[in-house]
């Protein structure tokens, strides 16, 4: 059945947005989508890095379907799911070298957060390089002033062409910044 001519298109809906971008959720619940970007310094060269970590609660396919199929109104549902463990995943970039963060690590405390984890080796196309893909070479540790956007920490990649130990300045990119396609996580 069509719509009637004189009501409006449909806007997206503002549950997706919300979730993708960070913001509040009913409860007070936050899922992050985090986005900085600065440098990694190390002896006299320095590289651009980007960082991008986001949070989502992942739901069994068969617990979906059980809720789905419930009696219950998607406020109720919303709310089952809130009470499920928000997990992390994560994509650094230095230079021309994309890593994936595993085994995130995020608290805050205040106006501080603090983001640990492992990097993994993503490799694209060529796989002369030695290298398994997905094999763990190193981690990372950031922390950052939420009220100044700007944060500070330390990396160690232990091969490849990026090897090496590096501290890291970064800022918080603007959240008008992140919605541009130019702008978004790769894909792992």
């Amino acid at each position: 059945m069509d719509a009637p001519s004189d009501m409006p298109p449909p806007g997206p809906p503002q549950e997706l947005d919300t979730l993708r971008h960070g913001m509040c959720m009913h409860d007070g619940c936050m899922i992050p989508m985090l986005h900085y970007r600065g440098f990694a310094l190390r002896e006299n060269t320095s590289s651009m890095l980007s960082v991008w970590v986001e949070g989502m609660r992942e739901v069994e396919p068969a617990r979906a379907r059980e809720l789905l199929s419930s009696n219950m109104s998607l406020e109720e549902i919303q709310s089952e799911i809130s009470r499920s463990n928000i997990t992390y995943r994560g994509v650094l970039r230095i230079a021309q070298d994309v890593y994936q963060m595993r085994g995130i690590g995020l608290t805050r405390s205040g106006n501080i957060t603090r983001i640990d984890a492992e990097l993994a080796r993503i490799r694209f196309g060529d796989a002369r390089s030695g290298e398994e893909a997905g094999e763990v070479v190193g981690n990372i540790s950031l922390t950052i002033d939420d009220d100044l956007q700007l944060g500070k920490g330390s990396m160690r990649i232990n091969s490849g062409g990026a090897r090496g130990s590096y501290s890291i300045i970064l800022e918080t990119v603007p959240e008008g910044m992140r919605r541009g396609w130019h702008h978004q996580a790769p894909r792992v």
